[in-house]
């Protein structure tokens, strides 16, 4: 099989006019060994999407992408994204404890080749991005020359540390910068990892892209006309409180008749999924509709968003179906996971359930469903602070402002080790 190149394009980047000089974009190589296009995935590609041409991102992608033809590179060809591939032209071992000596050689060789990769790549960029701490394991030889050179190697926490991580310290030693994604995600994460307050740190939201770019489902609009529709974007899994969703819907469903459930996103067992919902007679209430790129076509049909992760199982680092319905001026219905107390603002644009239950979660539903004026209140007030924090103007500004650092050694010395206000 023919040798994979990892290595960026070599084109002369355009220059861009700032003033009366011109600058070269600041080139960011994003360490992306990902497969799947979850939340996570796609938080980072429109990001830098959306940073063009300031920043010119090349994304560093797993060979199984190309192999199988997943969404994942689907998504980053349609935006037009530079990217190579790592030379992982058959899957590697995940790395972990390994069975058996020869599973520990087939995971060093790995190690080897993709830590190989990333430095070949790492040369032609300016700073070196990473999205999450697995991903760091392939890139301690790029982190280490990066240091070497005075270029910047940045850790954004897209996943919370929920305890302390002895791997996590080892990848912190070699960035320069830390990103947050919100207030709440700092606090946590210095909270378990207090070394992390001494990292260079910053708190910028991620984005959110509220116009997919997709056409629009004329099949959406007539099943959800005539009913009030209930909101649900994620995965089908116990971790984002799914079942609590279905018992809290249980609850009310007979007394509103009106009242759907929309359900958007996968299941690792769709089948256990559907029995459950007949099991409950709720087979003519609660659509499974399983994964959809345009999620708009839902938002703008919808009377409320439930995100019912509950922070007994997870604390979300973000929020990011939170904030697409805010953007289209749907209220929240949510618990106190994580940092969505810090995005959803009680009885302003949403409901903040206090208890950690499926009773809890139906009080408050019905209390938007009851409460027009509440409701109307919660729908312009989430727009409102959408459009404060969270639009695409204003998450631009922050992280270009962040990245222009990088210019040079004065504008480093600037960034505070105590995280910005959002």
């Amino acid at each position: 099989m023919a040798t994979v190149t990892v290595r960026p394009d070599r084109v002369e980047p355009q220059l861009l006019p700032v003033g009366r000089r011109a600058v070269l974009p600041i080139r960011v190589l994003v360490v992306f060994n990902s497969v799947a296009l979850y939340g996570m995935e796609r938080q980072v590609i429109e990001l830098f999407d959306l940073l063009r041409p300031e920043v010119e991102p090349h994304f560093l992608l797993s060979y199984t992408t190309r192999r199988r033809q997943l969404p994942l590179l689907v998504e980053i060809e349609r935006r037009g994204l530079k990217h190579s591939f790592f030379s992982d032209q058959t899957d590697w071992p995940k790395i972990g404890r390994p069975r058996s000596l020869r599973h520990a050689w087939r995971m060093i060789a790995a190690l080897y080749k993709g830590n190989r990769d990333v430095l070949h790549c790492a040369r032609g960029c300016d700073a070196i991005y990473l999205p999450a701490w697995g991903y760091g394991f392939f890139a301690l030889l790029a982190a280490s020359y990066a240091w070497l050179v005075g270029k910047r190697v940045v850790y954004c926490f897209h996943d919370l540390p929920h305890r302390w991580h002895p791997w996590l310290r080892v990848i912190s030693t070699l960035v320069t910068h830390c990103v947050h994604l919100t207030r709440f995600g700092y606090d946590f994460a210095v909270h378990t990892n207090p070394y992390l307050a001494r990292k260079n740190t910053t708190v910028c939201a991620t984005r959110t892209q509220s116009q997919r770019l997709c056409d629009p489902d004329s099949s959406v609009r007539p099943a959800l006309e005539g009913k009030r529709n209930l909101l649900f974007i994620g995965q089908l899994t116990y971790i984002k409180g799914f079942d609590i969703l279905l018992d809290a819907f249980h609850m009310l469903a007979s007394s509103y008749p009106d009242v759907h459930l929309q359900v958007l996103g996968t299941s690792p067992d769709e089948q256990q999924v559907r029995d459950r919902v007949a099991s409950m007679g709720l087979e003519s209430r609660v659509h499974l509709w399983g994964y959809r790129e345009n999620v708009n076509d839902f938002l703008d049909m919808a009377y409320a968003y439930i995100q019912s992760s509950p922070p007994s199982r997870v604390h979300e680092a973000f929020g990011r179906g939170a904030t697409e319905a805010m953007a289209c001026a749907v209220p929240v219905i949510c618990f106190r996971s994580g940092a969505l107390r810090e995005i959803v603002v009680h009885e302003g644009t949403g409901l903040i359930c206090e208890e950690d239950d499926a009773a809890c979660l139906a009080r408050n539903i019905c209390r938007l469903l009851d409460n027009r004026q509440l409701r109307s209140s919660c729908a312009s007030g989430a727009l409102s602070r959408y459009q404060s924090l969270y639009s695409d103007e204003v998450i631009r500004k922050h992280w270009i402002q962040f990245f222009s650092y990088f210019r040079s050694d004065a504008g480093i010395s600037r960034l505070s080790r105590e995280p910005a206000a959002q």
